[in-house]
């Protein structure tokens, strides 16, 4: 028996080695197909089916990098999605995408993912200068699918994940355009059905011409039957270089009665300035590229702003208030614009506007305008203004060129120029108290009666500056005045003192009168150099009030062509009042009372008086005032005596008496010179001051300066030198 089961047992042995050859041989090869040729296929598939399925959707050419297949999962490496109009950057680059799916399926050629997650990815938008933008078709194809569908997905949701986790997402917008940038540093987001959240960190947005903006966060959220809501924290918004909205926080939500409709809630502060002191609330319709928002600055006090204002004008600021509010309205062909600003209590100080700080510059406004995006016009159709209990309005326009337009412009690439300044029938009074008494001191004391008014009109076109409108009328001569301080221009009828500072710091005096024996009555000043002042400084002189309206105009055009303000308009009176009664600074206090004080000089004050006291008083060199010292030093004759060339001279040195000095240290004129006495004497002879026998003689007259030993060239080059630099500047940032 033990034999024969032996034997059976051995007879048995061989049914068992087939099948367990073929059974290792199936083991071999499904660990081949598995692990072997299932990646090999799925990485084919990927690369082909699922490639070509995702391009064939999105309209857009699919690379991918390495690609990694096991059971149930694939690691995409180096994916890039890229269209006709990427340039070098493609559309999106994916660092590495991991992607779960169904295995089962995936043995029968069917695809149904599970979960994703994408680490790293870059999407680049970019619109060039032709208008060419690699976004707006794929925006497009979505849409019209989804809307085709009626599914949210757009299409087959084998192709969509079960639920999507994004991680360093980055993002670049470039519209050559318009000159706009944008960036997204880093985000997050993360999707499964029913929600969706994203989250940017770090995003900032510039323009070239426009506002600048970011912000720390930009969350957006979107849940199933609810719109999606948007939520900033920490924003910024650059309005301009100096001013910028700061620590914006709030939300978009989109309108769920419209779609593309939201509605914005924000408030913030003032350039970094904690604190929430503004609030903006409105609509916008993404569809439509519209929106409706009002602005609103609830009543604060400017201590507020403390560490903003430190570096500013803006002094005392502790008791000034602002009040204002905006409402904004813009479409795709432009924005329009309404809003009211009440300022309280503000003071300033800064040299360019007054000796001391200003207080007290109380502001009202109210303004209306619009900005039409095609012409580039900005239009401010109504401004309203309040100062100091005066009103006045200002109206006008600026157009600016397109970037690209070649056009002759200003500074700022504006075109054009027009605006009109209008001051009702107002008591004369009001008006000089309106002005703050630390910009007028020397206004002090007046008293006047009569009705003041003005309206002026302004119109350049860079395109034809030649035909520059300047025009109106500044309706002081119906004021009149009724008292007057002690040291008005009313004391210069008689014999008078004059201060004059030689050096910084360092004054003489001298009496503008009969006693003193260098004065020249005007009947004992040569009349070729009368003549000669009045051809180069206001020939009109006998003839004007005190202001030369059409050389405003004329100074203004010169201005424009030049790009800088070079040349000015003042008349005789004009520069009268600066010499005698004003120091010459730059600042806008000096200019309001020159404005005041020439017409009450030529008020007060006879033709010939002013022309005298000018003579008189007014620098010819180093240290040396007055005609009557002058023409001794020069040319060793009275007054009375110059010739037309000598003339010529005095006025050709007028606008910088120091430096022009070297011509007589040096004993020669230079060619400069030289050719300005002859377009002198070439003037006078053209408005008949000088007789065609007086102009032959003029011509081939030398000049000659009488000089003595008491110094060489040298020594009065140094002097000269030293007076110069030691001079007190005109412009009140250089003390």
């Amino acid at each position: 028996m033990k034999s024969a089961g032996t034997g059976t047992s051995s007879r048995k042995r061989p049914r068992w080695v087939i099948p367990a050859a073929a059974a290792a041989t199936v083991a071999v090869l499904l660990v081949l197909g598995l692990f072997v040729v299932y990646p090999r296929v799925g990485a084919w598939m990927i690369r082909g089916k699922l490639g070509d399925r995702l391009a064939a959707k999105l309209g857009r050419e699919v690379r991918f990098g390495d690609i990694d297949v096991r059971l149930g999962h694939a690691t995409l490496r180096d994916l890039e999605i890229r269209g006709p109009n990427d340039g070098d950057t493609p559309l999106v680059h994916i660092d590495k995408l991991e992607i779960s799916f169904d295995t089962l399926r995936s043995f029968v050629g069917s695809v149904k993912l599970g979960e994703a997650e994408i680490d790293g990815i870059v999407i680049t938008v970019r619109r060039d200068a032709a208008g060419k933008d690699n976004l707006g078709d794929l925006v497009e194809r979505v849409l019209e699918k989804k809307e085709s569908t009626g599914n949210e997905g757009g299409g087959s949701s084998g192709l969509r994940p079960t639920s999507l986790a994004v991680t360093h997402a980055r993002v670049l917008v470039d519209d050559q355009v318009t000159g706009a940038t944008a960036l997204v540093a880093d985000g997050t987001a993360t999707w499964q059905p029913g929600e969706l959240v994203a989250r940017a960190r770090q995003v900032s947005a510039t323009t070239l011409n426009a506002p600048k903006a970011s912000a720390n966060l930009v969350e957006i959220t979107k849940q199933t039957g609810t719109p999606p809501t948007i939520r900033i924290e920490g924003g910024e918004l650059a309005v301009w270089p100096k001013l910028a909205l700061s620590g914006i926080d709030g939300t978009v939500v989109a309108n769920p009665a419209k779609a593309g409709e939201y509605t914005l809630d924000f408030a913030g502060g003032y350039g970094g300035v904690p604190g929430k002191l503004w609030t903006a609330k409105g609509a916008v319709d993404v569809k439509a590229v519209a929106m409706n928002v009002d602005l609103v600055a609830a009543k604060f006090q400017l201590d507020k702003l403390a560490p903003l204002l430190a570096q500013t004008p803006v002094v005392d600021y502790q008791t000034t208030s602002v009040d204002a509010t905006l409402h904004l309205t813009a479409d795709r062909a432009g924005a329009k614009f309404a809003g009211a600003l009440t300022l309280r209590g503000l003071n300033v100080g800064h040299p360019l506007i007054a000796d001391k700080e200003v207080h007290d510059l109380d502001l009202a406004a109210q303004v209306e305008g619009s900005f039409d995006r095609a012409s580039k016009k900005l239009e401010l159709v109504r401004g309203d203004f309040m100062v100091r209990d005066v009103p006045f309005s200002v109206t006008g326009a600026v157009v600016r060129a397109p970037a690209s337009a070649e056009a002759p412009h200003g500074p700022g690439g504006i075109t054009q120029v027009t605006g009109r300044l209008v001051i009702p029938s107002v008591d004369c009074q009001r008006v000089l108290n309106a002005i703050p008494p630390e910009m007028a001191p020397y206004l002090a004391g007046y008293k006047l009666k009569g009705m003041f008014d003005t309206d002026v009109v302004l119109e350049i076109d860079w395109a034809n500056l030649d035909a520059t409108k300047l025009d109106g009328h500044v309706g002081i001569r119906h004021c009149k005045v009724t008292d007057e301080p002690a040291d008005s221009p009313k004391r210069l009828k008689e014999e008078f003192e004059h201060y004059v500072e030689v050096e910084k710091g360092q004054w003489m005096s001298f009496v503008v009168g009969p006693s003193n024996e260098d004065f020249v009555p005007l009947d004992q000043v040569s009349p070729y150099l009368i003549k000669s002042i009045m051809s180069t400084e206001d020939s009109a002189f006998y003839q004007h009030r005190g202001f030369i309206t059409s050389e405003f105009r004329t100074a203004l055009v010169h201005n424009l062509k030049a790009g800088a303000f070079k040349f000015g308009a003042s008349s005789i009176t004009m520069q009268f009042v600066k010499n005698v009664l004003l120091y010459r600074e730059k600042t806008l206090a000096r200019k309001l009372q020159e404005l005041f004080l020439t017409w009450h000089v030529e008020n007060t004050l006879s033709k010939d008086r002013i022309l005298e006291i000018y003579l008189n008083v007014i620098e010819y060199g180093p240290a040396l005032y007055g005609i009557g010292p002058a023409s001794w030093h020069y040319f060793s004759k009275p007054p009375k005596d110059l010739n037309p060339v000598e003339a010529a001279f005095f006025s050709s040195i007028l606008p910088s008496p120091k430096a022009r000095y070297k011509q007589y240290c040096a004993g020669t004129l230079t060619k400069w010179t030289t050719g300005k006495i002859e377009r002198i004497l070439a003037i006078m002879k053209k408005r008949e001051r000088l007789t065609q026998a007086e102009y032959d003689q003029a011509m081939a007259t030398p000049l000659l300066f009488a000089k003595d030993d008491s110094e060489t060239e040298d020594e009065c080059m140094r002097r000269v030198t030293k007076a110069i630099k030691n001079a007190r500047s005109t412009n009140p940032l250089k003390r």
